[in-house]
């Protein structure tokens, strides 16, 4: 899925409660808006979206300064009896913005 990723979050540290490491990472997003294939709605413009994602997906391009397109490859996942969708893989497309449809 090809998005424009606004920006993401990186939260390491330490547990005050059980004292165990962890990390937390967030990708934040807008994906286009487009009608459903058969509708006659209008859609124009784009949506924001947040993801969460292993912190190892996020070090691959932390380095980037956003906002920048990618190509997201994502999983269902199931957490603490919830589906959950997670990033698996953020690629890099263009690193300028993309412009802004008429």
């Amino acid at each position: 899925m090809k998005v424009q990723v606004v920006g993401f979050e990186i939260t390491e540290g330490v547990s005050k409660k059980t004292g165990q490491p962890y990390a937390i990472g967030k990708l934040h997003c807008t994906l286009p808006l487009a009608p459903a294939q058969g509708q006659s709605n209008k859609a124009k413009g784009s949506m924001g979206a947040s993801y969460q994602c292993d912190v190892s997906v996020l070090r691959k391009v932390e380095h980037l300064a956003p906002p920048f397109v990618a190509e997201l490859e994502q999983q269902d996942i199931m957490r603490y009896g919830e589906r959950k969708t997670e990033i698996v893989s953020v690629v890099p497309t263009q690193l300028t913005p993309a412009p802004k449809a008429a």
